[in-house]
């Protein structure tokens, strides 16, 4: 069966409605208080100056994810961009510039790399943490839509939009890479998400699979203002802080379980349908 037919048998399910959508204006109110708290989350973690690769969302590049590197690089990161323009979607050149991008910096560090994807950039990086384990320390996924092989998890303007500029993308080879990004990951693995996200269906964005280095991170906000959130910024950095080898659960003891929550792996995925359990 060829891209194009496997993927149009996938069914359908219902994204965020209007006012879900609406609720996307948080991020105002999340780039304001990433500007208030921005003292106290330079002063949260020291990274060890390892190389972090952060991938942006659809329809937005390297702009889109520069005030997060830049807090990554105050928190003594080596943080960069994907390098890739503006992320229209799914292609496999991309994703092959994408991976010669990664390789060239773990070549350069002579260190793993770690991969933090947002939205459908996480699809990138869960690609590649998948087909390059040896050279990827971890990966951190932002409401990312990991478990929908097409873009039916997508608001309606959004996959409209996806499809426009995409002509023939549903006959792509890389849409027949679903595995690698939908297995849990071959390293330590973080999927942040929110279930206020007005963007793509939150129950798309966790893994259905969980081990010892995997886990689903539940924050407050938005999905547009991912990037931006104080709550989603800590979270990131505490993940990346943690020594090689040596990866650990977010701790939700204190102040932090009033912030953030754990979802337990999901029931299996049927008929394309993601049914989370109670």
């Amino acid at each position: 069966m060829d891209n194009k037919n496997k993927f149009a048998s996938v069914a359908r399910v219902a994204a965020p409605g209007i006012l879900s959508t609406a609720k996307e204006l948080r991020v105002v109110f999340e780039m304001l208080a990433m500007a208030s708290f921005r003292s106290r989350l330079d002063n949260i973690q020291t990274g060890d100056g390892h190389p972090i690769v952060v991938a942006p969302s659809f329809m937005t590049g390297d702009g889109g994810t520069a005030a997060l590197r830049a807090f990554l690089r105050r928190s003594g990161f080596a943080a960069y961009g994907w390098d890739q323009g503006r992320n229209t979607g799914l292609r496999e050149q991309v994703y092959l510039d994408f991976e010669s991008h990664i390789k060239d910096l773990a070549a350069r560090y002579g260190r793993k790399v770690s991969l933090v994807g947002w939205s459908l950039g996480g699809v990138y990086a869960r690609t590649m943490a998948n087909k390059n384990p040896d050279i990827i320390r971890q990966v951190i996924t932002l409401g990312s839509p990991i478990h929908i092989p097409d873009m039916s998890g997508v608001t309606g303007p959004v996959l409209k939009l996806y499809e426009m500029l995409n002509p023939g993308a549903m006959t792509d080879p890389m849409l027949g890479w679903g595995d690698c990004w939908r297995d849990t990951p071959k390293v330590p693995s973080t999927a942040i998400y929110s279930e206020g996200d007005g963007i793509v269906d939150w129950s798309f964005c966790v893994d259905k699979t969980l081990n010892v280095d995997t886990e689903n991170l539940r924050v407050p906000g938005s999905h547009v203002g991912l990037t931006h959130n104080p709550a989603v910024m800590y979270a990131i950095a505490d993940r990346l802080a943690q020594r090689e080898g040596q990866w650990r659960p977010f701790d939700l003891s204190g102040f932090r379980g009033r912030v953030y929550g754990r979802t337990p792996a999901p029931v299996a995925v049927k008929e394309g349908l993601l049914n989370v359990g109670a």
